[in-house]
Parts: structure tokens; C-alpha cells; sequence
């Protein structure tokens, strides 16, 4: 797998601390897969039938016990990777036995988030931090809900309306690949890890693609990370072309560590659409 070198300096331990969340999250799929079984369902049927993420179309089976174990455990390990915030993930750890998690888990997978944002203030919780929380303890379940269905998102067969959406469980997308092999572009989801294809000059926000509206920009020495963005809507898409260095790399970390490609399309006049 190919080593980025990042060329701008991140904040001190910024980088770290997501590879080591990543690694947390692995570790956490690997014992969840033993208490959590989800039913492989015809993905394809129900996304061309309904038009809206596949999560959002049925009932996962995420038990309120099992998340909240999960829950336990992130807030321990965050309070060893982010000790300046130990004091508030505290707040949260003395909450645990009282929040409703199958309100939490139906809210969250709906993306009522300004529901999550009124139970952190009923309970008198920092709402950042406890959707982030939230988020992320959610993320170990999400990716083995979404695993069965990788080869078929990427298949010839299988298109999507909303490219900038993930199609699993719903989340909005900000980076993407290009295939060595083909050029073929794919969105990627931070949330879930599924990815699904999209053509390749064309804006995920609008739809636009007349050419010439479509561009690309770089920073120097580092080609293989490019930002696409758009004339029209003025949207922008973070990509990893692998055909330069011909290598894969790890998704989730390469979204966190060209955050200055995000800096750069803001100071360019370029968003995301996040809002």
C-alpha cells in the first residue's frame, strides 16, 4: 500500500490519532462480528425499487446492548488518545446507563441528527463531541452491515441517482478513487467503507459535465491527490487517482490527511455542499 508524503505539516498528532480510531474500529468489527449477524438482503432490487439508502429501507437489527458495549468501549479509548478532553468524555461515560439507545440507534440511522443533538442537551452533554461519539461507535456496526454488498456496488450492473450519497447507509461522500486499471472513478464512504461507481468527469453535486467546466488542481509533488471541481455549482470532490504510482491506498486515512486539499478549495472559492 502506498506511503503518502503529506506536503504540508498537520496539527501535532492529528494523523495518529485517526490511524489509531481506524485500527480501533478494526479491532472492534472483528469481535462484533461474533454477536452481530446481520441477514443479506437483494441490495440491488431495493435501491433501484425505493430510490433511498439501503439502511433507511429496512431494519438493521442493531441491539441496543451491543452498541451501548460499543459505545463503552470508544469512550475508554478515547480517553487514552485525547487526554485535554478527558473531562468531558467523562460527562458522557457517566451518562451511559441512561440514554435511550434504541431512540439513539433509530435516529442516527434515520439521520435525524438534530434529534442526537437535543438528547446530548437534555442530559447536559457536550453535543459535538457526544454525536461524534455517537458516529463513531456506530461505524465499527455500519461496515459489517454494509460488507456483503461491496462486489455488487461496484458492479456493471448496478447505478446509482445520487452520487454523492452512499448508497448503504446514507452518509454524504467527499472523496473518491480512480482505478488504475480503467480510470474508472468511485465514491468512497468514510462511514461505512462502501464505495460505488460514477462517471468521471462529472460533478457529484450537479450533474454538470460540459467539458472544460470540469477541472482538476494539485499541489506540487503530489499528483496523485486532486481536487475536481466545478465551474457551475462550484463544488469540489477530493480524489486518489491511482494510476500514477499504480498502488491502492487506504481510503479513510487519505480523506483525513488531505484536509490542506479541503483548505485549498475553500481559499479557491470551492465547497463541498456539506451544508
Amino acid at each position: 500500500m502506498l506511503e503518502h508524503k503529506i506536503p504540508v505539516e498537520l496539527p501535532a498528532g492529528y494523523l495518529n490519532f485517526f490511524k489509531n480510531l481506524e485500527s480501533w474500529q478494526n479491532e472492534e468489527m472483528i469481535k462484533l462480528k461474533k454477536v452481530y449477524t446481520p441477514d443479506k438482503k437483494d441490495i440491488l432490487k431495493a435501491l433501484n425499487n425505493e430510490k433511498k439508502p439501503f439502511i433507511m429501507q429496512l431494519n438493521p437489527h442493531i441491539e441496543p446492548a451491543v452498541f451501548k458495549d460499543v459505545l463503552v468501549r470508544l469512550i475508554f479509548f478515547l480517553k487514552s488518545a485525547r487526554l485535554e478532553i478527558e473531562d468531558k468524555l467523562e460527562q458522557i461515560s457517566q451518562q451511559t446507563d441512561k440514554l435511550d439507545y434504541d431512540e439513539i440507534i433509530r435516529s442516527f440511522l434515520q439521520m435525524k441528527y438534530s434529534i442526537i443533538e437535543e438528547i446530548a442537551i437534555s442530559n447536559n452533554l457536550p453535543a459535538e463531541l457526544f454525536f461524534f461519539v455517537i458516529d463513531h461507535a456506530m461505524r465499527p456496526l455500519l461496515r459489517i452491515f454494509a460488507e456483503p454488498y461491496t462486489k455488487e456496488l461496484i458492479s456493471d450492473v448496478f447505478y446509482w441517482d445520487f452520487p454523492a450519497t452512499c448508497p448503504v447507509c446514507g452518509s454524504k461522500s467527499h472523496f473518491s478513487r480512480l482505478r488504475t486499471e480503467t480510470g474508472q472513478r468511485f465514491m468512497f464512504c468514510d462511514r461505512c467503507f462502501s464505495e460505488w461507481k460514477v462517471r468521471y468527469i462529472f460533478c457529484i453535486h450537479c450533474g454538470h459535465d460540459r467539458p472544460g467546466d470540469i477541472t482538476f488542481m494539485s499541489v506540487e509533488s503530489d499528483d496523485a491527490y486532486r481536487l475536481y471541481v466545478c465551474d457551475k455549482c462550484k463544488g469540489y470532490l477530493k480524489t486518489y487517482d491511482e494510476r500514477p504510482g499504480g498502488e491502492t491506498t487506504d481510503l479513510f486515512i487519505a480523506n483525513i490527511e488531505t484536509i490542506y486539499l479541503d483548505l485549498l478549495a475553500k481559499e479557491k472559492g470551492f465547497t463541498n455542499h456539506e451544508q
